[in-house]
């Protein structure tokens, strides 16, 4: 196997494995929160032993942590709003809804950086809109499901911003792990008392235990090293625009899994793949902005 195709396959094994995370809670009776925090809980011990063992930790700064998990935080809730927006809907939706993060960021953005909108972003936010708008009207009987993803597609957007302006001299691997445990953190400090008795934490069947450690082992801690071994060798437009097949990877999943169960209407497709256009149309005119500089 030549190098290119090793880093190809590294890619999209990695997020074909966060596609199959939908798939994978769909399958357990874990709740939510439950989901979050073995899935944060077990990365982070992981991530802990592979930088003890190469000695890639640094020395940080309190604020550099306090960054970190903060926005391992955001990162946490926005996993809890995914998983809670596939327990309310379907894996489909939920999904949908997530790939809205991007245009999130894209209107987002000129409000932090302080700049002029573009006529593109106001075209491809009003476009998304449009694409929401046709969901919600096919989809009415899931509006809780896909309010809850649309705000783990928000979330989706701040968790971009704040990683985007940490330290960059901090090693992926290293701030994968604090921002794993604030995530883990979060959840768990919440819950213990929104449910004192801790049945949100309970593995009652197979599928649960073998889905936590599943969600834990591949869809985070590996795939996060290898979606980073990945994008350092390939160009990050590439990276960008693969992202866009999680979604697509997932649904396809879960129509196979599912069966009937995951068939939804027309207009949801349609309304989902405008939505995803305007999420690769958006990746296209930020790599020509980047180039004409």
């Amino acid at each position: 196997m030549n190098n290119k195709l090793l880093n190809y396959t590294a890619l999209h094994f990695a997020i074909f494995s966060w596609g199959a995370s939908g798939v994978t809670a769909n399958l357990m009776s874990l709740p939510a929160a439950g989901i979050t925090v073995y899935r944060s809980a077990i990365a982070f011990v992981i991530l802990l032993i592979i930088n003890q063992f190469i000695k890639s930790a640094i020395k940080l700064t309190t604020r550099e942590k306090m960054q970190l998990l903060f926005t391992g935080a955001i990162l946490g809730i926005h996993w809890w709003c995914f998983f809670a927006s596939i327990k309310h809907s379907t894996v489909s939706i939920g999904l949908i809804c997530i790939a809205s993060g991007p245009i999130f960021i894209a209107l987002l953005q000129p409000l932090v950086d302080k700049t002029r909108i573009k006529k593109t972003q106001l075209l491809l936010g009003s476009t998304s809109i449009v694409a929401l708008a046709i969901i919600f009207k096919f989809e009415s009987q899931y509006t809780l499901g896909i309010l809850i993803g649309l705000c783990a597609g928000l979330l989706d957007a701040f968790y971009t911003f704040f990683t985007s302006r940490t330290n960059q001299k901090i090693s992926s691997s290293v701030m994968a792990q604090y921002q794993l445990l604030g995530a883990a953190a979060v959840i768990f400090g919440l819950y213990v008392f929104i449910e004192p008795d801790w049945q949100w934490l309970t593995l009652t069947t197979n599928a649960d235990i073998w889905g936590v450690l599943f969600l834990g082992v591949i869809c985070s801690a590996m795939a996060m090293t290898l979606y980073v071994f990945a994008v350092k060798k390939l160009s990050a437009f590439t990276a960008i625009l693969s992202l866009n097949l999680e979604a697509v990877y997932g649904i396809a999943l879960a129509l196979i899994i599912f069966g009937e169960k995951e068939y939804m209407s027309a207009g949801l497709y349609f309304g989902g793949a405008m939505l995803i256009c305007c999420v690769i149309a958006d990746g296209y005119l930020s790599r020509e902005k980047k180039v004409s500089l």
